[in-house]
């Protein structure tokens, strides 16, 4: 198993925003003293859902307060970018890191943010393909020439170039749409799934289909494990898990559940956005089929996230990036959830992996 951190910093009303940043900054610190694989950090504009709004500046300081994990963005949404600077800024981080950055990308799907750019999220899918495509052609030797229906320039040299070669890693989140799966597969990328947005009974079907697509286009897969965001706190007891986070979240998700969406102010869907048409209904019917399947939250006992995690990895989850606690927990409590996790869950697994492999 691997594991990582996934954090957007979600604003609390009884935290300011310096002091909400600055905590995730000090569980980020912790984390890669703990042994996290992976940091990774998510965009997001105009609401308590998410702080991550200068999501390279930040990066650069994850960059210089962590020295072991990779880090990596889940995600830049791209149609908010111009590409050009989104490949000089991510090389930038990839030198400052020593090479240890993971691109994770996506289309975005808030209107309010769209709204808030000033960017038709009718052209959101096309604006993001071909920024990725420029993002790749930037970071080849010698000079940029591309032109496209959103970009159009001719020699440019783009500078820095990354270290890691021949590109930075990319994984592109994905939808539950088939769509969305295949054009991540069709490019030989892995996708990311899970977070605030999904429905946790479809993540082992989603992760099932992208290697049957990868399959399809020839390209290697069984060897990637497919990160897949999960909330998880850890505590003494059952009952000290379950009170300490009660209602911390509720004004934030009773926010999401009216801005996290492509619907406009009348209500309109964009074409490419049918699939969220039922997005609410899906993610009920999604986490009843999570607990008929025994996927559970990672919240409880040492004893008890194993055995959800043993569940998860039945299913072909092999990779959690995990938000440890709550926006609006007592700092200490957060904390301490992480430093159990890395005593009391993760050796448990690294053992199974040395037993396996002598």
């Amino acid at each position: 198993m691997k594991f990582g951190q996934f954090e957007i910093i979600r604003w609390h009303p009884d935290l300011s925003d310096s002091q909400s940043i600055n905590g995730v900054m000090e569980k980020i610190e912790l984390g890669d003293e703990l042994g996290m694989d992976e940091i990774w950090i998510g965009e997001h504009h105009f609401s308590r859902h998410g702080l991550v709004s200068g999501i390279f500046s930040m990066l650069g300081s994850v960059a210089q307060r962590t020295k072991n994990a990779r880090i990596g963005t889940a995600v830049v949404v791209l149609p908010f970018h111009n590409p050009i600077q989104v490949a000089e800024e991510a090389a930038t981080v990839d030198i400052l890191s020593g090479g240890r950055l993971t691109l994770g990308v996506g289309a975005g799907y808030q209107a309010r943010e769209f709204h808030g750019f000033g960017v038709n999220i009718e052209e959101a899918r096309r604006r993001f393909r071909e920024y990725l495509d420029v993002i790749l052609k930037s970071w080849e030797d010698g000079p940029l020439t591309y032109k496209g229906d959103f970009i159009d320039v001719e020699d440019i040299l783009v500078i820095p170039k990354p270290i890691q070669k021949p590109h930075i890693p990319i994984q592109i989140a994905v939808s539950t749409s088939p769509e969305s799966v295949d054009f991540a597969a069709s490019k030989g990328l892995p996708i990311m799934v899970g977070g605030p947005t999904a429905a946790m009974g479809q993540v082992p079907q989603v992760i099932r289909l992208w290697h049957e697509r990868m399959e399809h286009y020839g390209h290697p897969h069984e060897h990637i494990d497919l990160g897949v965001a999960m909330n998880i706190y850890v505590a003494p007891t059952m009952a000290e898990a379950e009170s300490d986070l009660a209602g911390l979240e509720d004004e934030i998700n009773a926010e999401f559940k009216r801005v996290g969406n492509p619907r406009s102010a009348t209500g309109k869907i964009p074409e490419d956005y049918k699939h969220w048409a039922l997005r609410d209904e899906d993610r009920e019917l999604g986490a009843e089929r999570a607990r008929e399947e025994g996927i559970l939250p990672l919240i409880g006992t040492p004893e008890v996230v194993i055995e959800r995690i043993e569940i998860l990895r039945s299913k072909g989850i092999n990779s959690i990036r995990g938000s440890f606690g709550a926006a609006g927990l007592e700092q200490e409590k957060a904390l301490r959830s992480m430093r159990m996790f890395a005593d009391e869950v993760m050796p448990r697994f690294a053992e199974e992996i040395v037993a396996t492999t002598a």
